[in-house]
């Protein structure tokens, strides 16, 4: 069984059209879909976690906590952890993929924020240490002061897509590959947002620039054309990248 939510004006040639293939059952206007909720107004629809962002700071003792400004503390840079410390951890009987999963599905659903920190804590799944783990605490007390941050998409017919995009110079500690972010909105909304690490190492900061806008050019091209198959708008001119270098 697939669940799937339609957003239009006008549903009805839609159901038709796919009811002539499968078998359907249609249950209404969505409120909660895999855990996003989903609110409608006349001009805006937003999608917000806040439900389960309390539930995770009540499973974790935190919905009292006092909340941080921002995800990762600044200058701080996560590495494999020592013997000492993986002991430190495993002490607390934390399941970790489990933990990290949990923030991570945040983080690609309606949170986009926490990509760079959550990025950060995946990379460290096989042999996770204390350090890490107080990452993770980190990351909910700042979930704690914004847990009411929701995602929204409005139409004021201001279609099109704009892109940005950055990328460090080997700040990987061990392994001095680039991380790089870049995102991109339609009609003023968040529709993307990666926070991939580099496969290779770059000699310099513009090298790891041209290949954060070689990852992101390879998306929209992709977008482009799925936009175009919907008659979502007209590209009469290229997708605009902006990059910071």
């Amino acid at each position: 069984m697939d669940d799937i939510t339609i957003f239009s004006s006008d549903t009805s040639a839609f159901n038709k059209e796919i009811a002539g293939e499968f078998e359907i059952k249609d249950i209404g206007p969505a409120d909660l879909m895999l855990g996003v909720k989903i609110l409608r107004t006349n001009l805006l629809i937003t999608l917000d976690q806040q439900h389960f962002t309390e539930a995770l700071l009540d499973l974790y003792g935190l919905s009292k906590c006092k909340p941080v400004s921002t995800p990762l503390l600044p200058n701080v840079h996560m590495s494999p952890a020592t013997e000492d410390k993986i002991k430190k951890f495993k002490v607390l009987a934390v399941n970790y993929c489990s933990v990290i999963g949990s923030i991570n599905y945040l983080r690609t659903a309606t949170r986009p924020d926490l990509s760079q920190s959550v990025s950060s804590l995946l990379q460290f799944l096989e042999n996770p240490g204390i350090q890490h783990w107080n990452a993770f605490l980190h990351i909910l007390r700042y979930l704690k002061g914004t847990q009411d941050m929701s995602l929204v998409y409005s139409t004021n017919g201001a279609m099109g897509i704009k892109a940005y995009s950055d990328a460090d110079r080997g700040n990987c500690q061990k392994t001095r590959r680039s991380v790089t972010d870049y995102l991109a909105t339609f009609d003023g909304s968040l529709i993307l947002w990666k926070t991939p690490k580099k496969p290779t190492v770059s000699l310099s900061t513009a090298e790891a620039e041209y290949k954060a806008v070689c990852d992101l050019n390879s998306e929209l091209l992709w977008l482009r054309q799925w936009c175009q198959q919907c008659n979502l708008c007209k590209f009469k001119e290229p997708i605009p990248i902006y990059e910071e270098n």
